[in-house]
């Protein structure tokens, strides 16, 4: 009797244990990267989006479901879509599987100005394993809070980032590139007008103005946009001043036309450096980073100049120097200021007759110790040597007379 009791007592506290376990491994957390989503100034019958992440802790994949409570219920939806029954499709998540997901609102056009909240709960379903779900279900969840300010007013923000003309060999088309981040309320078409400069920008070659066809940003986005215009340009290298509309965004780029098969030359001043203090009659080195990006070897130097105040002291045009691709080559060159200000510098490099950015640097000079009035101190040191001189000759000549007699 007693070892059917044990017996039992075994078979129970070993199902007990299998529970248990079969509890804690179905028992998953999941986590998120907000808690809060805000839109601030949503435009009536406008659009805003935001991003969150949401994984889990689990080792297998974990199917996503949702609810969405509060005012904002109505006009929220999320990209993939969380629906099964609409999408047709079921998200998963796990440890290793992280899920982006798109939170769009788009309130009506007539709702009311003010804030508006609500919330979106994220839920995990079933365990998803080859042999199927398995065991009791601890379902864990995570609740969003939504915060949306309703505005009538319409504002405009946008900035242009990523501006590039790639180089182009002689009669292929130009490509350009940019990003448009749209910041403000309202969907942003932008255009672009572009000012072509020879490679000393002292010609205008040409003007090119397009836009993008329909292509919009919507409030909160960013989009990349590209587009092609003819080139009509000779073999050589062309700055670009490009003004980004309605962003009232200006930038300044390079681009090269090429000869048929030529390699494009790549290559990027990076800093110019020397000690920020300096005295009068000081030997100052100065210093020019430049990185070779390109794929072949080339030769570089400085051209530059110091000015002090709106006056040009000298002009700097160093030897050439050989780099190779992907190094970064220091030119240092020496100058020495006479006079007590600020000094700047500034300048590029030519590398394979291509100039790059112009960067600059700041030199301060003070008054060195015994300069200013050493050279009167000098004059009269001397005047005072030959006085003193001439008096000693003097003295002596009349000594001389004197004993003679």
């Amino acid at each position: 009797m007693k070892s059917l009791n044990r017996i039992i007592f075994m078979a129970i506290l070993l199902m007990l244990v299998l529970f248990t376990n079969i509890i804690f491994v179905n028992a998953v957390g999941i986590s998120v990267t907000k808690a809060v989503v805000d839109y601030r100034n949503v435009l009536k019958g406008g659009y805003a989006e935001d991003y969150v992440y949401v994984a889990s802790d689990s080792e297998f994949d974990i199917p996503l479901d949702y609810e969405v409570i509060g005012d904002v219920k109505e006009w929220i939806s999320f990209q993939p879509d969380l629906n099964f029954t609409r999408s047709n499709k079921t998200i998963f998540i796990s440890k290793n599987q992280v899920q982006e997901i798109k939170f769009i609102v788009q309130p009506p056009a007539d709702i009311p100005a003010g804030n508006y909240s609500g919330g979106v709960r994220l839920i995990t379903g079933a365990l998803n394993r080859p042999e199927g779900p398995y065991g009791s279900q601890l379902q864990a969840a995570f609740l969003i809070r939504i915060n949306v300010e309703i505005t009538g007013a319409e504002f405009l923000s946008c900035n242009a980032g990523g501006i590039k003309i790639l180089d182009a060999e002689i009669g292929n088309p130009l490509e350009f590139s940019m990003t448009a981040t749209n910041a403000g309320n309202i969907r942003i078409r932008p255009n672009v007008s572009i000012d072509i400069w020879n490679q000393d920008q002292t010609k205008l070659m040409s003007t090119v103005d397009f836009g993008f066809g329909n292509i919009e940003v919507l409030p909160t986005t960013s989009k990349v946009l590209f587009r092609q215009f003819d080139n009509t340009l000779r073999i050589g290298q062309y700055w670009a001043y490009v003004t980004v509309f309605p962003c009232q965004k200006t930038d300044l780029i390079s681009f090269s036309v090429l000869e048929k098969g030529q390699i494009a030359d790549q290559g990027e001043l990076l800093r110019i450096e020397n000690q920020p203090w300096a005295v009068t009659d000081e030997v100052v080195p100065i210093t020019a980073f430049f990185r070779n990006n390109g794929e072949r070897i080339v030769s570089a130097k400085f051209k530059g100049l110091i000015k002090l105040g709106e006056k040009i002291i000298t002009t700097i045009d160093t030897d050439y120097y050989d780099v190779d691709p992907g190094s970064i080559q220091n030119i240092t060159f020496y100058f020495t200021p006479k006079k007590v200000g600020q000094y700047y510098i500034s300048g590029r490099v030519l590398y394979n007759n291509k100039l790059t950015f112009e960067k600059s640097s700041i030199l301060n000079a003070n008054q060195g110790e015994g300069t200013g009035i050493s050279l009167t101190i000098y004059i009269l040191i001397i005047i005072i040597i030959v006085i003193i001189l001439m008096l000693l000759l003097i003295l002596i000549k009349r000594r001389r007379k004197k004993d003679a007699k």
